[in-house]
């Protein structure tokens, strides 16, 4: 069984998939806010598998998810899985829902954060993962799930969505790269 570090334990989808994880035997640390850019490195040297499932809306998005990104890469956790964002995804090669002329201005500087955080992932050696809903958390969970394209219409039950992550650590898939997931 891995050992797994969780990173916003305390919210929505890091407390489903911290839940998940333990019920399958993994050793899990929950932790529930963010501990500091320093201190999160090294709670999660030594971990198989560090989750970030962070958030901190006090400060600026690109500078905190720039500075959580290279915390987990320092760490030398030996994967990184990071709960995305569908506006990051693309709907054509090379365009991104947040590419769109009509996406709304003021939800660009958190969607540009989550895309820093995640530029830095990708010039890394780290092996990482980025899971996104293909649309908007919500809905009830039906046990099983699907990987999707971007489709905003979809749902996704934050105990669907920690299946997911947690098939993805026991089985390894996918790498270096975003995926999304929907309730099926």
């Amino acid at each position: 069984m891995a050992k797994i570090v969780v990173f916003g334990a305390s919210g929505k989808a890091g407390r489903e998939i911290a839940a998940v994880a333990e019920s399958r035997g993994h050793e899990v640390t929950r932790i529930g806010r963010d501990p500091g850019v320093r201190a999160a490195a090294e709670v999660a040297a030594g971990h198989d598998v560090a989750v970030s499932a962070v958030a901190d809306l006090s400060r600026d998005a690109t500078g905190f998810y720039t500075e959580a990104a290279r915390a987990l890469v320092a760490s030398g956790a030996g994967r990184i899985i990071v709960v995305g964002i569908y506006t990051l995804m693309e709907t054509s090669p090379g365009v991104r829902v947040i590419d769109d002329p009509d996406f709304p201005d003021e939800h660009k500087p958190f969607c540009l954060g989550h895309a820093a955080g995640v530029d830095v992932l990708a010039e890394s050696d780290a092996d990482w993962l980025v899971m996104s809903p293909a649309g908007m958390f919500g809905g009830a969970p039906t046990g099983t799930y699907r990987l999707s394209a971007v489709n905003p219409a979809d749902e996704l039950s934050y105990e669907d969505f920690a299946l997911a992550v947690v098939d993805e650590i026991d089985r390894p898939a996918h790498r270096r790269t975003q995926i999304g997931i929907a309730s099926a």
